[in-house]
């Protein structure tokens, strides 16, 4: 047992030396998000700011402020950490929230079903942003339609989707490239911007060496300026991984979280029955043609 205790005994310093390494790092890392709040103009959350300093999470930020523009009046959709209310409330935007669970960090919202009827009068909203949220949606086709009617004429959806994505056990609409586009057009809204996302130098930066890295830089930028880079060094990259995004089946394809980040515009509703059924008219007589056509080929030409 002597024997036991003395060579368990470099084990156990080592997992303590480690713990007490962990705490520290968690200790100025806290310190440092603490510290980036005040390059903010106003106070927001510290839980809010990670979406800042963080280079994946900036991502979402700057696409949705970027596909915003100049609307005033937004409708975010789910936002259960505060990060689109905040980041759009920074801008002046005039920013309401409506979620389908309180969310104590923003205070005041709207608690609905997206599924659901919406408490909102026609063409109340300039812009709709919707991140992350459509595929959690078993109504999603009804859910987009609904939005078309809360925006005004000529008003903006910003979406940002998953594809192929089936792993969350609150997914139940798998989306691909195709068929995101295919339902946006059915329910009135024209794609007219498009990046897409999920890999690139943000997925690299989660990597604990490189994550490491950007904020012991930070913390040393910070006790020279006063002031962090994480805005400076997040837009480089971001800027990067949206080069990538540009066009479709990029390379962010080979990411596990690949997706898109889309803006529509509201249009008119594609009517979809009609061309299903153009599409699906007398199938018995493409049918036996293609059985013709197949029997023909299988006997060398020769009539049967």
């Amino acid at each position: 047992m002597g024997w036991l205790k003395l060579c368990s005994a470099p084990l156990v310093l080592t997992c303590a030396l480690k713990m007490r390494f962990k705490a520290f790092l968690r200790t100025r890392y806290e310190q440092l998000v603490r510290d980036s709040c005040s390059e903010q103009p106003f106070v927001i959350p510290s839980a809010v700011q990670r979406y800042f300093n963080n280079p994946y999470a900036f991502e979402y930020v700057t696409a949705v402020r970027r596909f915003v523009g100049d609307a005033n009046r937004v409708l975010v959709i789910g936002d259960g950490g505060g990060r689109d209310y905040f980041s759009l409330k920074l801008l002046g935007k005039t920013a309401v929230v409506m979620d389908i669970a309180p969310q104590s960090i923003i205070g005041e919202m709207v608690i609905a079903d997206a599924n659901q009827p919406l408490p909102f009068a026609p063409g109340t909203f300039d812009a709709v942003v919707m991140a992350e949220v459509l595929e959690h949606l078993p109504n999603d086709f009804d859910a987009l339609r609904r939005l078309h009617e809360v925006t005004r004429d000529g008003g903006t959806l910003v979406l940002t989707i998953p594809y192929f994505h089936d792993a969350e056990p609150t997914h139940v609409r798998i989306h691909s490239p195709a068929s995101i586009e295919r339902i946006l057009n059915a329910a009135g809204w024209t794609i007219d911007a498009y990046i897409e996302k999920g890999g690139g130098l943000a997925r690299v930066a989660q990597w604990l060496p490189f994550g490491f890295a950007i904020h012991t830089f930070n913390a040393l930028v910070y006790k020279l300026r006063g002031r962090t880079a994480y805005r400076a060094l997040n837009s480089r990259i971001a800027a990067f991984d949206f080069w990538l995004g540009a066009r479709r089946n990029s390379l962010h394809r080979w990411s596990k979280l690949y997706g898109a980040f889309i803006r529509c515009k509201k249009s008119e509703e594609v009517n979809w029955s009609a061309l299903n059924c153009q599409a699906f008219r007398d199938m018995h007589r493409r049918s036996s043609a293609y059985l013709n056509v197949e029997t023909k080929a299988k006997s060398g030409g020769r009539p049967s």
